[in-house]
This record gives C-alpha cells, structure tokens and sequence, in this order.
C-alpha cells in the first residue's frame, strides 16, 4: 500500500453485506419450506424488464434486472454490514 493511503475498507464492506445477503436468503428459503415465518418470507420483487432499451444511431444497449427480497434477506445484510463495522 503507498504510503499517505487510507484502507477504507469499502470493497469489504460490499462483499460483507452481499454475503451476509446471501446467508439471509438461504436461510429464509429453509425456513419458508418447513412454514415457519411463510407470510414474512415472501418476496417483494423489483422488476426491470430485459426488454429495455436505449437505442442510438450506432449502438444498441438493451438491460433488465430483478430483484427478490424478503425479510430474511435484508436481515443478513444488515447482519453483514454490522459486522463490517466491528471487524
């Protein structure tokens, strides 16, 4: 690391938060098969189509993407970003 530099720890944050994301929503999938907590594990979901598109004269950019959310979800990366924060 160059000298004067400051470790803000900002990717490890990132991939903390996704991580702890990904625990959540493995553990609420668990959860929802047995039925325990079901109406809280539902997904909300954010949908951009796929179909969209910016179209110029020379280039055509076409993007989507969806996002599924549950409670457990959002707890684990909250869990993530506290530990982030005290690690």
């Amino acid at each position: 690391m160059p000298v004067g530099r400051n470790n803000s720890g900002a990717g490890r944050t990132i991939l903390l938060i996704l991580t702890g994301a990904a625990l959540g929503t493995l553990v609420g999938f668990g959860l929802e098969k047995y039925g325990i907590f079901a109406p809280f594990l539902r997904p909300a979901v954010i949908d951009f189509p796929s179909h969209t598109y910016f179209d110029f004269f020379f280039l055509s950019l076409s993007f989507g993407f969806r996002l599924s959310l549950t409670v457990a979800t959002l707890l684990g990366a909250l869990g993530g970003y506290y530990l982030s924060r005290k690690w």
